[in-house]
């Protein structure tokens, strides 16, 4: 077998003429085939012959066994189809191979039978049996895979179908999400516009009642004022009937001398008039009255013996004098009451704009949003009973303003403030009455912005040794501290005649709240407003806030004369943001300060007392500050500054300051050891003096006063020996002095 095959392909099929080659095929193309038969039986799966078309199913072989060659080829090469090649017979053999097995290859896919006899040879002529084995498991694999492909498919299908379940439920939940919130919002919308309607309608009755009780206050007292006339009247009556209680009426005397004329027919008539002109009373019948006649006029009056008329006096209208003095007062408060309710009602914070009431129908507190604050104004104005509507007003508001500053809610703040600066300002509002609810409420609303710029001023922050202004992040721009403080100095200074209530102030005025005032980071004319506060304080014996107890007012005082001392050297730094103050500015903020030290050391009310000057004298910095500011200005002066004015005015006072102290109280200071507490300060007072002392009156010191370079000579001359002094005299040969 092995020879066979090796000589399987040997030159000698080569050299076979081209009919035994075809011959050769025939008879392997029959051998094949009935192999290929077999093949099929054996394996138990025979071809039924009804499944295999009629075509492919009967090749073109005769029945004898002999292969019949294609058409085109012929048993013989004649010279017909001239001379044939073996190579081409060769290719045609092949084509017609490929042919069978195309055609075995579509009757598999189809289903068909393999077990046609033509595929059958062809497959085992080209392959052999292994080859047919090896298309079988192909095909094998592709039905697998091909069925796998289909389950596949089917479970992709599936997951298809389930995602897009899964799809349209979440799409349907959202949809319906998304109804619901939209009912949801479109009930919200509905019941906060009815909740707006509900309340303009309140704030419309409410507003339609007060004018509603206004106009029945003015009937009431309308019909006030008609009683206590017709009480009056009654009383007047009721005292002349009993001066005058009514008596029978006499009959007249029968006279001695009759004239022929019944009494009752006479008339009396006037003098003046003739008997002829008098007319006859006419008669009255049986039992009808008489019609009184008028007690003013001559006829009804009584006669006397002699013809005479008797003259009545009539009844005075004398009233009493204290029910009408109670009646006009009770009448002139109802008026103010009325005046007062209609000005505080139509209020407003810009003339043509919304009125209080109707702005504060627009707001709640965050504490309480079912309430506008103008119905809380009107129920709270209704429980009080204070005799006075502007004190019920103000007690109303006061609380008002206390709770939008604790809340922190100070949208309102400037409206009360408005009102409160209505009600200081009207002619007969009760001042005294009005400390209570407005003095604390008017510092608390102050110390809104004040206590922030406290914590960024110098004095605070020594340790850091960095000026910073006030961040605006801090503040509260809706709070307007110039405001309160102007509220507060208005009380103050209206209160300045009645001691009593001007005490009772200043009790209230915490001493922590002017000590945070007076800094260089709060503003300039805060600040200022707060010296003119102090200036009302001044009393003989003490000054600033009243303290429970005598030590603590010491303490207060000498705390006040520190930072009023201060103040006239320490920076002022506006808040972030802001232009830096004006020169002139800051300098008329230490002359205000300058001109209270001088008011506390030298009470103008009580020359005598010297509880001030102490202060002052005993302070352990306050003189050396006063040296060291004179020292600043004089520096500043020979720059020649706008402002040069104020700064002269600066230098004149602090010498006189420092003068009069010096004066009353010079044996008991320890001078160097005061200096010696602050820097640079021993050098400076000998330079002050100096150039004080001998000053010349030149162009750059012209505003300085002869009387302070005379108080400064004295001082130099006190501080220095004779032979210092001689020195110095001959150092500056043309002072003014000389």
């Amino acid at each position: 077998m092995e020879d066979n095959d090796d000589d399987f392909f040997s030159d000698e099929f080569d050299s076979l003429p081209p009919g035994t080659w075809v011959e050769l095929e025939q008879s392997a193309y029959q051998a094949t085939q009935g192999q290929a038969s077999q093949y099929h039986h054996g394996h138990g799966r025979p071809a039924p012959r009804d499944s295999i078309p009629q075509p492919l199913a009967q090749p073109s072989i005769h029945t004898s066994g002999t292969l019949k060659p294609p058409p085109r080829l012929h048993t013989g090469y004649t010279n017909e189809y001239d001379t044939l090649e073996v190579g081409e017979l060769e290719a045609e053999v092949h084509d017609n191979v490929a042919l069978h097995q195309s055609h075995n290859l579509l009757a598999t896919n189809h289903g068909w039978a393999a077990g046609s006899a033509i595929d059958d040879a062809m497959d085992v002529d080209e392959q052999g049996e292994g080859g047919v084995h090896q298309w079988h498991a192909h095909l094998e694999k592709l039905e697998r895979e091909k069925e796998q492909i289909r389950r596949e498919l089917a479970e992709a299908r599936i997951q298809v179908e389930t995602k897009a379940g899964e799809i349209a439920i979440i799409r349907s939940k959202q949809n319906k999400v998304a109804e619901d919130h939209e009912r949801q919002m479109e009930a919200l919308r509905q019941t906060i516009a009815d909740q707006v309607t509900e309340h303009k309608q309140a704030v419309e009755a409410a507003i339609s009642e007060g004018k509603m009780l206004a106009t029945e206050n003015i009937f009431l007292q309308n019909e006030l004022v008609d009683e206590s006339h017709r009480f009056r009247n009654y009383k007047s009556r009721q005292r002349d009937e009993e001066k005058n209680p009514p008596v029978t009426p006499s009959k007249n005397r029968v006279l001695a001398f009759r004239d022929g004329f019944d009494d009752d027919e006479m008339a009396a008539v006037s003098p003046s008039k003739s008997a002829s002109r008098s007319k006859r009373s006419t008669p009255t019948g049986a039992g009808k009255r008489k019609r009184q006649s008028s007690l003013d006029s001559p006829i009804g009056r009584p006669l006397s013996p002699s013809g005479e008329l008797i003259m009545v006096d009539a009844p005075a209208d004398d009233p009493d004098p204290s029910f009408e003095e109670d009646d006009i007062h009770l009448t002139r408060a109802s008026v103010r009451n009325q005046r007062a309710m209609k000005l505080l009602l139509n209020h407003c914070m810009v003339p043509g704009q919304e009125t209080d009431i109707e702005a504060l129908s627009k707001v709640c507190f965050p504490s309480e949003l079912t309430r506008p604050i103008s119905r809380i104004i009107l129920d709270e104005l209704a429980k009080l009973d204070k005799g006075s509507y502007i004190l019920e007003y103000i007690y109303t508001i006061g609380p008002l303003l206390h709770r939008t500053i604790t809340e922190h809610f100070y949208e309102p703040v400037p409206r009360f403030l408005s009102i409160i600066r209505c009600v200081l300002s009207m002619s007969d509002a009760p001042l005294p009455d009005l400390i209570q609810p407005l003095v604390i409420t008017l510092q608390d609303s102050v110390e809104v912005n004040a206590v922030p710029r406290f914590k960024f001023s110098p004095t605070a922050r020594e340790k850091a040794r960095v000026l910073r202004q006030t961040p605006q992040s801090d503040l509260n721009l809706e709070v307007d501290s110039t405001e309160g403080l102007r509220l507060l100095y208005q009380m103050a200074s209206e209160l300045l005649h009645i001691k009593s209530a001007l005490d009772d102030f200043w009790r209230k005025v915490r001493h922590t709240f002017i000590l945070v005032m007076l800094h260089g980071s709060q503003r300039l004319k805060d600040v200022v407003l707060v010296i003119h506060l102090l200036s009302t304080s001044v009393r003989p014996d003490s000054f600033g806030p009243i303290m429970p107890s005598e030590g603590a007012q010491v303490d207060v005082q000498r705390w006040i004369i520190d930072r009023l001392s201060h103040m006239l050297s320490e920076p002022v730094l506006p808040d972030e943001g802001m232009e830096p103050y004006a020169p002139h500015d800051i300098c008329a903020m230490r002359l205000e300060a300058l001109l209270l030290l001088e008011s506390l050391a030298f009470n103008p009310a009580a020359p005598a007392r010297e509880h001030g000057s102490i202060i002052i004298a005993t302070h352990p910095n306050a003189l050396a500050r006063l040296f060291r500011s004179i020292h600043d200005e004089l520096d500043a002066l020979y720059s020649s500054p706008p402002e040069q004015d104020v700064r002269f005015a600066l230098v004149n006072g602090l010498m006189r300051l420092i003068f009069g102290v010096m004066r009353r109280h010079g044996s008991s200071i320890n001078m160097q050891d005061k200096l010696s507490r602050v820097p640079g300060a021993k050098q400076k007072h000998l330079v002050v003096l100096t150039r004080l002392a001998f000053c010349d009156g030149s162009v750059l010191e012209a505003g300085i006063d002869d009387e302070t370079v005379d108080m400064a000579h004295e001082l130099l001359e006190d501080w220095t020996n004779p032979q210092e002094a001689e020195s110095l005299a001959e150092v500056f040969p043309s002072s003014r002095r000389e």
